[in-house]
């Protein structure tokens, strides 16, 4: 579990100081999805400038120009290749023949390994299972809606990409993973982050509170491309689910500022995740930890990964297994 987030501020309205609390309050509060690293990238005088560091985001004082158009950031929670090692942390850098550009991930790709061989991709000392989507976009001699939707429809697994090109261009790219984009017309802003969550949580009590945003809709399968003048545009690319029952039990949400949440229906999860295995307790610990109900439903399929996430949530919170510790 990682998160995403960025704005494009094509008006040019906001101060440096202004865009700085933005990306601090965004960087500190997705940091419940993963503190192991973090890291930002945006596009200065024509050319793609990359930080990242393995520590929390609340370590870091991100510097970035105070006219920067597009930023995109990353905190990690590592699944695979050590986040010591500065290369396995995002965003990563990709190139093709018309230049640069810095890709980001929420999710987890199961068949690098396998992609890896069919496509005779140069071996790297990049361990994590992201870095596959970079050198298949590389095998392109530019980067597009049509290289990207390759892409999307070539890896397996649960995604969300966020792809800034040194053009100025940021691309989201939407699988099965959760994200959140929100637009103010009047400041010419686009704000993005993985949940709803973490977005009230960011600009709770800011300057932008009480600002007017219109939510824009993403759908699995969804790719859109926003510009450094703000133009959208999108595309659609082949999206294959690897959710065994085709339908997400959750459903997507609205933007928690617009819906009011639904007991009911929080009550018929319950019960849904009781017959995967998850009880009430470990519901509440898992959600308590930060994980959304996207992010649960994929522990559903995956028991393995629903251990592991448990195992780090009641760590965290201090709880332990009498059972297995001797007590009693």
């Amino acid at each position: 579990m990682c998160a995403i987030y960025g704005f494009v501020n094509y008006k040019h309205l906001l101060s440096g100081q202004q865009l700085k609390e933005l990306v601090r309050n965004l960087s500190i509060a997705s940091e419940v999805r993963g503190t192991d690293a973090s890291g930002i990238a945006y596009v200065k005088n024509g050319y793609l400038s990359v930080y990242k560091t393995p520590k929390p985001s609340h370590e870091v004082n991100f510097f970035f120009p105070s006219d920067t158009t597009i930023l995109t950031g990353h905190t990690r929670w590592t699944t695979q290749g050590s986040a010591k090692n500065n290369c396995n942390n995002h965003p990563f850098v990709g190139k093709t023949a018309d230049g640069s550009f810095a890709l980001c991930h929420n999710g987890i790709l199961r068949n690098d390994k396998e992609l890896a061989v069919e496509y005779h991709l140069p071996n790297t000392d990049i361990k994590t299972d992201t870095y596959v989507a970079v050198q298949l976009l590389e095998r392109h001699s530019s980067l597009c809606f049509e290289t990207i939707a390759e892409m999307c429809e070539t890896v397996r697994g649960d995604f969300v990409f966020t792809i800034l090109n040194d053009d100025n261009t940021l691309y989201l790219a939407k699988g099965n993973n959760p994200i959140c984009l929100i637009h103010s017309k009047r400041l010419g802003l686009y704000i993005y982050s993985s949940t709803s969550e973490i977005m009230t949580e960011s600009l709770k009590g800011t300057f932008l509170e009480g600002e007017t945003f219109e939510l824009v809709h993403l759908n699995g399968g969804d790719i859109i491309s926003i510009d450094k003048h703000g133009n959208v545009k999108n595309y659609i690319f082949d999206f294959v689910d690897d959710f065994p029952f085709g339908y997400s039990m959750v459903g997507h949400r609205g933007f928690s500022w617009y819906d009011e949440e639904d007991d009911d229906d929080d009550d018929y999860l319950t019960e849904i995740y009781q017959m995967y295995g998850i009880d009430p307790d470990d519901l509440l610990i898992l959600r308590e930890f930060g994980y959304d109900d996207e992010d649960i439903e994929m522990m559903c399929y995956d028991q393995e990964y629903l251990q592991y996430c448990l195992e780090e949530a009641r760590t965290y919170f201090g709880y332990y297994d009498d059972s297995q510790s001797g007590a009693g």
